[in-house]
């Protein structure tokens, strides 16, 4: 009864929520840029170190509105922006150049 709740079949799911995720990161980055610029250059730098990066995200982690954190849990955001620190680090200069 519950079994497609349960499953994933090939990960489309996941992807299509991982994918709007990564889109809507743009906007608001270029909103809450002011806050965001100090550690902008630390996680650009931090992208070979997944101990700094992981630290960047905890900092990170209670700026997000109160919904999204009862929503997702802050082990889980930061495992999250580990896993797609790659894509994360490329909007993160795509606004810093468009900031400068």
């Amino acid at each position: 009864m519950f079994s497609s709740l349960t499953k994933k079949e090939d990960g489309a799911e996941s992807s299509d929520v991982n994918g709007k995720i990564m889109n809507s990161l743009g906007p608001v980055m270029a909103e809450h840029w002011p806050k965001i610029e100090p550690y902008a250059d630390k996680a650009l730098a931090a992208a070979q170190d997944d101990s700094t990066f992981e630290m960047l995200a905890r900092k990170i982690y209670p700026w997000l509105p109160m919904l999204v954190r009862l929503a997702i849990k802050e082990d889980k955001f930061v495992s999250f922006t580990l896993e797609h620190k790659g894509p994360l680090l490329a909007k993160l200069a795509e606004v810093k150049s468009k900031n400068q």
